[in-house]
């Protein structure tokens, strides 16, 4: 597959590189979301900048810790920037630590803040889908459709760009939708949220019957199984929202 994007005489990493532009891009549509929920451009940029490079610091360190032996005798491998290099679990909490900090110092709103950050996740999910193709660590099962990829001289479904398109065509409904709802920012920013998740659930349950060699239980594959049950949880908050907002309505129409 594609492991380096070669420039001219220059070869860069494809995962890296990806993963960069999924930050990056996952911030900018956060922000053009925001406005409709009346957030500063500048906020959610601090906020993700923040988080980002908390969570890296905390995951590269983590890493360092677990393995000081391999560290200690080779010191300069602390400054390597390999993917395998950092912890992906402890960055990620620190990352939401730094982001809650962030919004306590500055007052922000979290909920909505977090609607316009899922919505930016979509961006970033949809370029690591892509990168995770190029890079074949999402390989699809053999078939022999004419659509289909060459994996070492097999033909194989595209996994990875069927989660990018699935991530892609709720990037062009989610905002669509969410022009669409009447009523307070709050329940924008959770009819959003939950959206979100449902759709997202919704593209691994499906994308996922394609992804060769997934860990399985009882003749099920485990990803598609969480998917379903967060659709379903999705689904029945999104239920209750209606149904709670319903009820207000004729409320104060009588």
């Amino acid at each position: 597959m594609y492991s380096t994007l070669t420039l001219g005489s220059i070869a860069l990493p494809t995962a890296p590189i990806f993963a960069l532009l999924a930050w990056l891009t996952g911030l900018e549509v956060a922000g053009r979301f925001g406005k409709q929920l009346n957030l500063d451009l500048n906020d959610i940029w601090n906020t993700g900048l923040i988080a980002i490079i908390g969570g890296s610091i905390v995951a590269r360190l983590w890493n360092v810790a677990r393995f000081w032996p391999v560290y200690s005798s080779e010191p300069l491998l602390i400054f390597s920037l390999r993917p395998s290099g950092f912890d992906l679990f402890p960055g990620l909490i620190a990352a939401l630590i730094a982001a809650y900090a962030y919004l306590l110092y500055k007052a922000l709103d979290p909920l909505s803040m977090v609607a316009a950050a899922s919505v930016g996740s979509i961006a970033t999910m949809l370029l690591l889908a892509i990168s995770n193709f190029l890079t074949g660590e999402i390989v699809g099962i053999a078939t022999h459709q004419p659509w289909a990829t060459n994996y070492f001289g097999e033909s194989v479904h595209p996994a990875g760009l069927y989660r990018g398109l699935g991530f892609l065509v709720l990037l062009f409904v989610l905002p669509m939708l969410s022009k669409r709802i009447i009523g307070s920012k709050k329940r924008t920013a959770e009819t959003t949220i939950l959206s979100t998740i449902l759709g997202c659930a919704l593209v691994r349950l499906i994308a996922d019957g394609f992804v060769r060699n997934t860990e399985v239980v009882a003749g099920f594959r485990i990803s598609q199984i969480i998917a379903l049950l967060v659709a379903l949880v999705a689904t029945w908050f999104l239920a209750q929202l209606y149904i709670t907002q319903s009820t207000t309505n004729i409320f104060e129409s009588i």
